[in-house]
């Protein structure tokens, strides 16, 4: 395996991530958040639905085919992400709290795919 393949695999993970966070937010409520959560949230969204864009923009200058790749963390992640949006039996505080913590882990784990392939481009 040669860098560029490593590329073009960093790469079509981090489209998978961007497709799958998409599309779980895309069908998502948040309104039990607060404005200022609800607001990181779509922030958030707005920056992956960017990076989904440029990212198979740049697998297809490759001609890299990213086929239906998924990721397991974050269909992990979302799936608990659904779990604590759809639970009635938590408190409006620890449920915006449980929600929050899940997407800070998406984010940092969508940042650190994004830094693995600033290492690749450095070198």
């Amino acid at each position: 395996m040669i860098k560029e393949d490593l590329l073009g695999k960093e790469l079509s993970n981090l489209y998978a991530i961007a497709k799958q966070v998409n599309r779980y937010f895309d069908d998502s409520d948040i309104s039990f958040l607060s404005e200022r959560e609800q607001q990181l949230v779509m922030g958030y969204v707005k920056f992956s639905c960017a990076n989904e864009e440029e990212t198979s923009e740049n697998l297809r200058i490759m001609q890299v085919n990213p086929g239906n790749t998924t990721d397991a963390i974050v269909a992990e992640i979302t799936e608990n992400l659904h779990e604590i949006a759809t639970e009635k039996g938590l408190s409006k505080k620890v449920r915006e709290l449980s929600y929050m913590m899940s997407v800070n882990r998406l984010v940092a784990y969508h940042t650190a795919n994004l830094e693995n392939i600033g290492y690749l481009l450095e070198e």
